[in-house]
């Protein structure tokens, strides 16, 4: 059986015309043959302006460390006045079910930390400044 549908990539809108299968794989039976036509492509209006958005990422200056994905803040492995080594963990990360490690890039003190665990950041977001 053919169905139409609207699909929306990237803003712009795009007609297309899909077989369902049955439970083994197989075309459903069409009860009309309906031609196959070719992806059409058609104008959406771009969302309204008041529509919300998340908060934008504080951004980095010297000594900020950011997030290097987006994901939810697991733990933050540091404190504020705390003297951390070149490499030391700062914070864990989750995204996709999966904890990524950031670590301090140089040596300082943390000066701030901006999270805290249960979070949700973005990519770049900072997250611990070090002075």
């Amino acid at each position: 059986m053919m169905k139409k549908l609207r699909v929306t990539v990237d803003g712009k809108a795009f007609d297309v015309i899909v077989e369902t299968l049955d439970e083994q794989g197989q075309p459903s039976p069409a009860p009309s043959a309906a031609p196959v036509q070719q992806f059409q492509q058609t104008s959406v209006a771009p969302p309204p302006a008041s529509a919300a958005r998340p908060p934008a990422p504080v951004a980095a200056g010297a000594g900020s460390v950011t997030s290097p994905l987006a994901g939810r803040i697991v733990s933050v492995d540091c404190a504020v006045g705390q003297k951390v080594a070149a490499g030391a963990q700062l914070v864990t990360v989750e995204a996709m079910k999966m904890n990524t490690f950031v670590y301090a890039q140089a040596e300082g003190t943390v000066a701030a930390v901006s999270v805290s665990p249960g979070d949700a950041v973005e990519e770049g977001q900072v997250l611990v400044t070090l002075s």
